[in-house]
C-alpha cells in the first residue's frame, strides 16, 4: 500500500530515512548519510517555492520504499522531480514499479507534463547499469548525464597557491570575498540573481528551464534552515569593483562532523567571464576550507561533460570521476 506521510509522524519518518539511507549505499562505498536530525529539519522545513509530497510502500505495516516528489511552485510548472527509493531486501519485487506508477498519476493529477528521476551508476558505464535498463522499462528516456567527482582533501597548499596567482593575473577589477554561513544582506540580490541563472545555463540536454524563483528571503531562509541543523556553508564571491555587482559565486556545504563536503553550483555572470572567477572563487573556498575546517575526506561534485569549462576547473584542481548520475524524464500525455 503506498500512503502519503506527515512529516510530523516520527514512526514514519524514521523508516523513511532507513531505507534511504539502505537504498543509496548499494555499490557506494563513498556514500555518507546526513545525520537523521538534520535530514528531519530539512523535511519539516520545505521551502514554499518547491513543495514536497513524499510518499511510503508499506507491506506489513513496515516502510519498504518512498517517493519524495518535488513540486516547483513558482517557476518550471510543467515539472515534477522525483528521489524513488526501494530497500534492498525488497528489489524485484514490484514496489520500485509500483512507486514509478503512482509517480506518474500524480503528475497528471497534478496537470504537469514531465517526471524527473535521477539515477547513479558507478564509473562511466551509466547505460547498461540495472538502474538504467529499468528506468527504460518504465518509459523513461534519459535526459542529461554528469559524471560525479570526488577530489581527495586536502589539497596541497602550494597547488592552490599556484592556481590562484594564475586566476589573479586575470582578474583585475574584481575582489574575492568568502564569507562563512550566510552572506551579507547587501549582496543578497546579487547572489540570488546569478543562482536563478544556474539552472538556465546548465547544461541539461534537450530540456529547457526557466530561471529558479531564487530571493533574498529565500536564501535567508536557506541559512536559517541549515544553521538549524547544524550545516556549514562556505561562500565565496567575486565582487566588480566598480559596480559592486556580485560576479561569480561558489558554495560548499558540509555538517559540522568529518564527513564529506558537497560542492552547490558554481555559476559566473554571463557578462563577466573570460577572467578565470570561476577558479579564483573556487580555489579561495577550499583555502578557507582547508585552513578552519581541516579532516574532511573529500569534496563532492557534479558537471555535465558538454559543461567544459567547468570541467577544466575541476580537473585543474585534480577532481576524479567516482560514479555518472543520470537524468530521466518520463512525458506525460496528460500534463
Amino acid at each position: 500500500m503506498i500512503r502519503l506521510i506527515d512529516p510530523a509522524d516520527d514512526d514514519a519518518m524514521r523508516q523513511v530515512f532507513d531505507v534511504g539511507v539502505a537504498a543509496k549505499s548499494v555499490a557506494r562505498p563513498w556514500f555518507t548519510p546526513p545525520s537523521y536530525k538534520s535530514w528531519l529539519i530539512g523535511m519539516r522545513q520545505p521551502d514554499p517555492e518547491e513543495r514536497q509530497e513524499l510518499y511510503g510502500f508499506f507491506r506489513d505495516g513496515a516502510c519498504v520504499g518512498t517517493s519524495l516528489l518535488f513540486v516547483p511552485t513558482q517557476d518550471n510548472l510543467e515539472k515534477v522531480y522525483a528521489d524513488i527509493d526501494v530497500a534492498p531486501e525488497h528489489r524485484r519485487r514490484g514496489v520500485g514499479a509500483a512507486l514509478v506508477r503512482h509517480a506518474k498519476a500524480r503528475v497528471g493529477e497534478l496537470g504537469r507534463s514531465a517526471l524527473f528521476v535521477e539515477t547513479f551508476a558507478p564509473g562511466e558505464g551509466a547505460d547498461d547499469h540495472e538502474y538504467a535498463r529499468f528506468a527504460r522499462s518504465q518509459g523513461f528516456l534519459p535526459a542529461w548525464r554528469e559524471p560525479t567527482r570526488h577530489l581527495e582533501l586536502p589539497v596541497p597548499a602550494e597547488k592552490l597557491a599556484d592556481l590562484a596567482a594564475a586566476s589573479n593575473a586575470r582578474r583585475d577589477g574584481y575582489r574575492i570575498e568568502t564569507y562563512v554561513g550566510r552572506v551579507p544582506d547587501e549582496l543578497l540580490a546579487g547572489l540570488a540573481e546569478l543562482m536563478r541563472m544556474l539552472a538556465v545555463d546548465a547544461p541539461s540536454g534537450d530540456v529547457d528551464f526557466e530561471p529558479e524563483e531564487v530571493t533574498p528571503d529565500r536564501l535567508r531562509r536557506i541559512y536559517a534552515r541549515e544553521a538549524e541543523q547544524g550545516r556549514i556553508r562556505l561562500s565565496s564571491l567575486a565582487i566588480d569593483e566598480t559596480s559592486g555587482a556580485v560576479a561569480a559565486q561558489t558554495d560548499l556545504v558540509f555538517d559540522d562532523t568529518m564527513d564529506p563536503v558537497v560542492q552547490e553550483g558554481t555559476y559566473v555572470h554571463r557578462e563577466h567571464r573570460g577572467h578565470r572567477l570561476g577558479t579564483a572563487v573556487k580555489v579561495a573556498n577550499l583555502q578557507r576550507l582547508q585552513r578552519d575546517y581541516p579532516g574532511r575526506p573529500f569534496i563532492r561534485t557534479m558537471n555535465a561533460d558538454t559543461n567544459e569549462h567547468m570541467v577544466s576547473i575541476n580537473v585543474e584542481l585534480g577532481f576524479e570521476i567516482v560514479e555518472t548520475s543520470t537524468e530521466w524524464i518520463f512525458a506525460s500525455s496528460t500534463g
